[in-house]
């Protein structure tokens, strides 16, 4: 039957609208609420703020809540001051009120308070949130399990064509601001540049003599551009002029790091157009520190991002180490040890990995640890577990890190590092692992 819409829109007071709602006490944002310790998170993360000078910050629970929103449900920073407006859970675990949920937050606010905290900050709420884990009963047994993965980076997928292209249009654009401070016009051809560049982009299939000739004329586009910039900083520099605000002093702050770069980076692509063999090769102008990782694996063997050792103690991930360099896994099962010790406060009774990770050295090293149970593949067509009892139920533990590690890059983020900030990418796989670990121990008690 049809319900007519009711004429009467002054709601009383006995209105289901001003009943106080009756929250699931079973959902999962309840139980993260009340099982993290937000009085001792607020009190670790007041070091990174002035105690009795500035504008009154936000409370430390509302945006660390909004983080693990972030990366519970991967949510942009903008859907997540329309989740906070809406959502009474969201607004339980930020303890915000209905009333103040309205223009409660900034998705700038999010930014800065990830600049502010940074790395540090994050360990130190990974810490509590740790802590949680620990009151659950999560975490028993002696039994670590470890494996490494890159994660990669929001960078695309770098060509020796692209790359000296998008040293050109920086550059380019650095020119036009500084002629703001006083520097000369140059003629930086950009018009040819951008012409030879798209030309190329347009054509599906080529030669690599037609490759290295359209590589040849934007080393020598981009080297121009980056000569004039250098000699534009220079004039910026020696003005003695004072101008408002210190913007030319930010602007130069801004500019040399990137001339560093862009002069690594030409010198890389001129050995590489001359057939040179090139070490610590750049492949980003934006994040100069990422490195191509070569794993050889299906379907990607070229990853460009972090790689990273992560332990596994039950059901709970845990990053051990990050590294920009491909580090061999034989040189890392002495850290994960090390780590579960620091991290657990003894060391592990069984161990379990794959064969990327064998050595002799490294058996004897989890021998002198005391550890009974060791399971790493040798290499070779032999193995020295053929006839150990425990090898299948290891190589099961073994498998439940993979994964973990794939439900990590399905749903938790670490499918691609979305923070473009000093440190970004540690932030952003500790923030996801730790989203994940939450919810692990919501359905677990």
């Amino acid at each position: 039957m049809y319900t007519k819409e009711s004429e009467e829109h002054q709601f009383s007071f006995t209105h289901d609208w001003f009943v106080v709602p009756e929250v699931d006490e079973n959902h999962e944002l309840i139980k993260i609420a009340k099982a993290i310790d937000w009085v001792s998170v607020s009190e670790k993360l007041s070091r990174f703020y002035c105690a009795d000078n500035g504008r009154p910050a936000k409370p430390s629970r509302a945006k660390v809540g909004l983080l693990i929103l972030k990366h519970l449900y991967r949510y942009s920073d903008a859907e997540l001051v329309d989740l906070i407006k809406r959502d009474i859970y969201a607004q339980y675990l930020c303890d915000v009120s209905l009333k103040e949920a309205k223009n409660f937050i900034n998705s700038s606010t999010l930014s800065k308070f990830r600049k502010q905290i940074g790395v540090e900050g994050i360990k130190l709420i990974e810490q509590e949130v740790f802590k949680s884990l620990q009151r659950t009963k999560l975490l028993k047994g002696r039994r670590l399990v470890c494996d490494t993965t890159v994660v990669p980076s929001d960078i695309a997928y770098p060509t020796d064509v692209s790359l000296l292209n998008k040293v050109r249009q920086k550059a380019v654009q650095y020119l036009d601001t500084a002629r703001q401070f006083g520097a000369k016009t140059f003629r930086t051809y950009k018009r040819t540049a951008r012409r030879v560049f798209i030309t190329y982009q347009k054509i599906r299939h080529h030669t690599t003599q037609s490759r290295r000739r359209v590589q040849r004329k934007l080393l020598q586009f981009s080297r121009r551009n980056i000569n004039q910039l250098k000699e534009a900083m220079d004039t910026i520099a020696a003005d003695t002029h004072k101008i408002a605000g210190n913007t030319k002093d930010k602007f130069i702050k801004e500019v040399q790091p990137f001339l560093d770069t862009a002069s690594a980076i030409l010198a890389q692509q001129k050995d590489v157009y001359h057939g040179l063999p090139v070490k610590e090769r750049i492949v980003s102008v934006h994040k100069p520190h990422i490195r191509p990782m070569v794993r050889g694996k299906y379907p990607v063997e070229v990853e460009f991002g972090p790689k990273v050792l992560f332990n596994l103690k039950n059901k709970c991930l845990f990053l051990e180490s990050l590294n920009f360099a491909n580090v061999s896994d034989a040189n890392l099962l002495g850290p994960a040890i090390d780590a579960y010790k620091e991290r657990f406060g003894t060391y592990p009774s069984q161990l379990s990995t794959d064969r990327g990770f064998w050595s002799k050295e490294n058996y004897r090293l989890a021998e002198e640890k005391n550890i009974s149970k060791i399971a790493i593949e040798n290499k070779g067509k032999s193995s020295y577990l053929a006839h150990k009892p425990f090898r299948e139920r290891m190589r099961r533990f073994r498998c439940s890190i993979e994964a973990k590690i794939s439900l990590a890059k399905r749903k938790y983020g670490l499918d691609r590092i979305r923070y473009h900030i000093a440190g970004g990418e540690e932030m952003w796989i500790r923030l996801g692992l730790m989203a994940m670990n939450l919810k692990t121990a919501t359905a677990y008690g």
